[in-house]
């Protein structure tokens, strides 16, 4: 009888070495899945940045076209309102020199019978 009590020792430590084991396999699959939740996680982030940075990618581009466009309208309209008082300035100048010519004309058509006159009469006398 001396003998039952050892085996029942060793039953029980070999019960709770493969308790033990039981248990750490457990925990490491316990570990295995959160670390692959973990890489899925990660995965879905990194997926999720990269959307917000090209949404982000895509406000910036409109952004600066929009603004590209205002500053070419900008200065479409000052270059058409440079030229319409070009234009304006252009029409008053030719005004004034028509207006010239028009006082100038018979004087300069008198001086021009006077001289072919002139002339007339000097030819006439040789």
């Amino acid at each position: 009888m001396g003998h039952d009590k050892p085996v029942t020792t060793v039953a029980t430590s070999n019960s709770a070495v493969e308790s033990i084991i039981g248990a750490l396999a457990e925990l490491e699959s316990d570990i295995d899945g959160m670390s692959a939740r973990v890489d899925e996680m990660k995965k879905r982030l990194l997926a999720q940045s990269n959307e917000e940075v090209d949404k982000l990618k895509q406000q910036v581009t409109s952004m600066a076209s929009e603004e590209a466009k205002r500053i070419v309208d900008g200065a479409k309209a000052e270059a058409e309102a440079e030229s319409v008082q070009i234009s304006k300035e252009a029409e008053k100048s030719l005004a004034t020199i028509k207006k010239n010519i028009d006082a100038s004309f018979d004087k300069a058509v008198e001086s021009i019978v006077k001289s072919v006159l002139g002339q007339e009469a000097k030819k006439a006398k040789k």
